[in-house]
């Protein structure tokens, strides 16, 4: 009996591990799947310093903005559209990122602007993005002399690709984070937290 209820629980383990496998690859595989359009909108965030500090600061206004933009994105049909939405929603975003710096306790100042701006060479799996001068919607907090996150916010592909964004500025090369390397570790790390769940509810 104790070994069947063993079996039962290893095989739901196995079955939660396969269905999050699939998940993390479907999300990836709508970025990687093609390169960035020619006609696109980029989203870059741009930390302080690459202090633990700053950086953690960067991701958490990294995801109170995305939030945001869940809100309004895909109104637009075409580039021409989506610079206005964008723009409309400048001060929004404005607000957001002065709320959540003040709130997780720093005085830095910040912009937000839709402008050109410069991105470094960037790989996710096997497509490369030269480097080059985008437009984007430019997010600089404090000094913004630490590693920054970028998206592609049109056509909207940030939500797919929130955990891929990380790239270096101080040398500009590229902090290289493949899709298959992040879904190894999240399906490893699901896997051990199911056992140990399980083990101690034994």
């Amino acid at each position: 009996m104790k070994r069947m209820k063993r079996f039962m629980i290893l095989f739901f383990a196995l079955f939660v591990l396969t269905m999050s496998w699939e998940s993390q690859k479907n999300a990836m595989a709508v970025f990687a799947s093609g390169e960035v359009p020619r006609q696109s909108i980029r989203l870059r965030i741009l930390a302080n310093s690459d202090s633990p500090e700053d950086q953690q600061l960067k991701r958490q206004v990294r995801d109170q903005v995305i939030e945001n933009v869940k809100k309004w994105s895909g109104e637009e049909e075409n580039i021409q559209q989506a610079r206005v939405i964008i723009q409309k929603h400048i001060p929004e975003l404005q607000a957001i990122v002065n709320r959540m710096i003040k709130e997780k306790g720093f005085d830095y100042t910040a912009t937000v602007q839709l402008r050109p701006t410069d991105f470094p060479t960037k790989m996710y799996g096997t497509q490369v993005f030269p480097a080059g001068q985008y437009e984007a919607v430019r997010i600089a907090i404090g000094q913004a002399a630490g590693q920054n996150w970028w998206c592609v916010l049109f056509p909207p592909l940030c939500f797919a690709d929130i955990a891929n964004g990380d790239t270096v500025t101080k040398s500009g090369q590229q902090q290289t984070q493949t899709k298959d390397v992040h879904v190894r570790f999240f399906v490893v790390d699901v896997f051990y937290k199911i056992v140990d769940f399980f083990r101690h509810a034994v």
